[in-house]
């Protein structure tokens, strides 16, 4: 696991040196190198598209947050005295590199399906918040007892609701929310694109998201495994999230180097993710009925997860089920995923579809 990918130096450019803890220490001047070569994509965009009012657009909102960056770096440094460091985190990387994967995806499918681009970045940016508020609100819900041990003030409780820079994400809480802001923006849009040819496009960049998400828990290390004998085990070191989670529990010795061998249930996920993005991928090129591979995302992945939850150890079970809550979330998207199912291979097959 790796929590912070590289600490950014404020008060130095182009400065490369390791902290004390082994985290490359970079000088914020090295940001310059993606926003340009960010810059540059988006330009050669606005010429070789048809339309390249989302190159523009994009384009100038970029302008504007470096902008803003760098009057921000200047007020911090006050020109050129000790500033502080920023650490850039490996789980909050992942889940940023899985949002641009995810919008990429979705644009490509868009092209081949004749849907405006923009109504997919529109789209884009009303999943992203939605999921992000939705997961950390079931995180905060779910694990509030210890989020708030020992905060007592007002102010100290926001601030640990609204501190993700480390983790504290449940899927599924994003999902609820990402799904009603989807069918909220699908029923606006409607006289843009069909809801349901609308839902079948995000399904398959949903998994690529979910792919890199599962990378960053490794990273941070939550979601973690159960015990496992097996040659791919993996051990997380002393003081991490799992170890003191398995010490509290009383399953290791607080001064115990490491974890004892677990399951790589975060690598699982991510694959798990993928799997299910080619899949869904393949369905969205080939079907003519829409909804279908929004159909096979809602009974496929709650069956998988279900599954995955048996090798996880993170969470306790639930209602006196012997269940996780995921897993009984699982099984109440899955009663949807056949409801929907039934229902949609119901309805008349389209007049170009075959028999």
């Amino acid at each position: 696991m790796r929590q912070e990918l590289i600490n950014l130096q404020l008060d130095s450019l182009f400065r490369i040196a390791e902290s004390a803890r082994g985290i490359p220490l970079l000088g914020i001047g090295w940001m310059a190198l993606p926003w340009a070569v960010l810059s540059v994509y988006w330009i050669w965009r606005c010429g070789a598209g048809e339309d390249p009012r989302t190159e523009r657009k994009a384009l100038g909102i970029q302008f504007v947050i470096g902008l803003v960056a760098l009057v921000a770096v200047s007020l911090l440094t006050r020109g050129g005295a000790p500033g502080p460091v920023i650490p850039v985190f490996g789980y909050g990387f992942l889940v940023f590199l899985g949002c641009v994967a995810a919008g990429m995806l979705a644009v490509r499918h868009a092209r081949r399906a004749e849907i405006p681009e923009q109504l997919v970045w529109d789209l884009a940016i009303w999943l992203f918040f939605a999921g992000v508020v939705g997961a950390r609100g079931w995180y905060v819900v779910q694990y509030r007892q210890r989020l708030f041990a020992g905060k007592t003030g007002l102010l100290e409780q926001l601030r640990a609701c609204v501190d993700i820079t480390s983790g504290g994400l449940v899927l599924y809480g994003g999902v609820v929310l990402s799904l009603l802001a989807l069918v909220v923006f699908a029923r606006r849009h409607r006289h843009e694109c069909p809801p349901l040819k609308l839902l079948d496009l995000i399904m398959p960049s949903f998994f690529l998201a979910l792919a890199f998400g599962r990378i960053g828990c490794l990273m941070n290390g939550c979601c973690w495994g159960d015990a496992c004998e097996l040659p791919w085990a993996i051990q997380f070191p002393h003081d991490s999230v799992p170890f003191n989670s398995l010490a509290a529990r009383g399953f290791i010795h607080p001064d115990a180097p490491a974890t004892f061998g677990v399951h790589p249930s975060q690598i699982y996920s991510s694959f798990n993710g993928l799997i299910l993005c080619l899949v869904t991928s393949s369905i969205l090129r080939h079907s003519l009925r829409p909804g279908q591979a929004l159909a096979v995302a809602l009974v496929a992945y709650p069956l998988t997860r279900f599954l995955l939850e048996i090798l996880r150890a993170d969470e306790m079970t639930q209602f006196g089920t012997g269940l996780t809550i995921s897993q009984c979330f699982s099984l109440v998207v899955l009663c949807v995923g056949i409801g929907f199912s039934i229902w949609l291979f119901r309805q008349p097959a389209p007049p170009s579809a075959p028999s």
